[in-house]
């Protein structure tokens, strides 16, 4: 009776993270659909911009909509408690990918709106470069989701990969940081300001939350090791 039961949690743990996949490709359309409204932004007016945002904030709403169907399937059937507990954390922190990159859109369509003056093409390199880095992050992440259980030690490195891009997305983030604060006190726009540092500061957290996803794909394989 011990091993059906383990058969069922094991059939269902592998049910879960097929859900997931359909998870990570919405939070993917999300971190591309952000890096180009980064990468419109010094050309397209702000009307056109909303048209970006809107392509970000509709995948964003399929993520959760998937994201709330995996939940309901965690709360009714049958896992080991650990399983459960790592399958719960790896729904919630990937979402979070997702919702930091909508927050950096909305404040970069924010700072459009409320400003006449455009950021500079270095501060606007260099979220392009975080927001790249974004999607390259989801991508292994959807790898690493793939190998967990078919080639667990594969899914380990995928996880090592992803903190090495998060890494970078944080020295980026520093520099991109120093131009912002430089732009600022030439130009003195203080709302205007605080949205493009916030929008700055909501791109590298999404990268963060890849690193996150990561660790919990790496506690996953470990297990199936």
């Amino acid at each position: 009776m011990a091993g059906t039961w383990a058969w069922i949690g094991r059939r269902r743990e592998e049910e879960i993270l097929r859900l997931e996949l359909s998870h990570i490709d919405h939070i993917y359309d999300v971190a591309k659909y952000s890096l180009e409204l980064v990468k419109a932004f010094m050309e397209k007016s702000t009307e056109e911009l909303v048209g970006y945002y809107e392509k970000v904030s509709k995948a964003e709403n399929k993520a959760d909509e998937v994201k709330e169907g995996i939940l309901k399937d965690l709360s009714e059937g049958v896992f080991h408690p650990i399983d459960r507990e790592e399958l719960l954390r790896l729904v919630l922190v990937a979402d979070d990918i997702a919702a930091h990159l909508k927050a950096a859109s909305r404040r970069l369509l924010l700072f459009s709106k409320t400003s006449s003056k455009k950021p500079s093409r270095q501060i606007l390199s260099g979220m392009e470069q975080i927001a790249e880095l974004a999607v390259r992050a989801v991508e292994k992440i959807k790898e690493g989701i793939e190998a967990v259980r078919k080639n667990p030690r594969h899914a380990v490195e995928l996880a090592r990969e992803i903190e090495r891009l998060e890494e970078q997305a944080d020295d980026i983030r520093s520099e991109v940081e120093e131009k912002i604060l430089e732009w600022c006190n030439d130009e003195g726009e203080t709302g205007s300001c605080i949205a493009l540092y916030n929008a700055l500061e909501s791109l590298e957290t999404a990268t963060d939350k890849c690193e996150d996803t990561a660790d919990v794909i790496r506690s996953i394989a470990i297990l199936n090791l």
